[in-house]
């Protein structure tokens, strides 16, 4: 599992040369003239152009496969108004659930809670998860509607910069420092708006970190979610995973 507050991109020697900035001139003059939070906003309008992401209520089903080929199944459980969150995946046989209900963390192997540390390690039900869990689920499935919450920082400069051969129109976003310590760069389809990448830094070090690449939409409840996800590491290029969001459906019923 990737660590969610930070994440990004190389792919053929330095950052500076994989996400060259590129002239104004070889883009479409419109996105050229937009600020950062402009280009955020027609983002959101392309994704959720009905406002819906805060009042999905959704189960959605992934596959995750790693860089062995190693493929697993699960299931997240999203409620937004109500703040529900379950994340629900079978290892070896075994429920493990990882949620926050009513504002407490629930974590339960085979429906029970009181688990040992063995058990605690050898499923990853650390105290925290559920937490941690959610917000990364709800953050990274609910871009780039999350980039409105509060202590995000969208930098005025929008500058067009190219990615594998594509030019791309970016925001770049920082946080409070109650919030994180990692710097973003956000890649947008320069017509559409439509998110296509992004990548973050640790510290501001272009070698830390990781960059995602999207592919395909999902239209859930109104919704533009992006299907896949591709992740590698900044520092080597590394191939992590492949996130793959296949179906969603409502949430009539919950697990908990």
């Amino acid at each position: 599992m990737r660590i969610i507050i930070l994440l990004a991109g190389l792919l053929l020697g330095s950052a500076s040369s994989l996400f060259a900035q590129v002239p104004a001139s070889s883009l479409a003059p419109a996105p050229a003239t937009l600020t950062g939070p402009q280009v955020v906003q027609r983002s959101i309008a392309y994704h959720d152009p009905q406002g819906r992401w805060p009042a999905l209520r959704q189960r959605l089903h992934f596959t995750t496969t790693n860089a062995t080929g190693k493929e697993s199944r699960f299931e997240v459980e999203l409620d937004n108004p109500g703040g529900y969150f379950c994340y629900i995946s079978h290892p070896e046989g075994h429920e493990v659930i990882k949620a926050v209900v009513n504002g407490q963390e629930v974590l339960l192997l085979d429906g029970r809670a009181d688990l040992t540390e063995a058990e605690r390690k050898q499923y990853r039900l650390a105290p925290g998860i559920g937490n941690f869990m959610r917000n990364y689920y709800t953050y990274l499935y609910g871009l780039p509607m999350k980039l409105q919450d509060a202590g995000t920082q969208i930098l005025a400069d929008a500058a067009p910069k190219d990615l594998l051969g594509q030019t791309y129109t970016t925001a770049r976003v920082n946080y409070e420092p109650a919030i994180g310590q990692d710097s973003w760069t956000f890649y947008f389809n320069p017509r559409t708006f439509a998110l296509q990448a992004y990548q973050f830094y640790h510290n501001h070090t272009p070698s830390e970190g990781e960059y995602i690449m999207l592919q395909d939409e999902i239209l859930v409840e109104g919704v533009r979610i992006p299907k896949q996800r591709k992740w590698y590491l900044n520092k080597d290029q590394s191939f992590l995973a492949t996130d793959l969001l296949l179906r969603a459906e409502p949430l009539t019923t919950r697990r908990l």
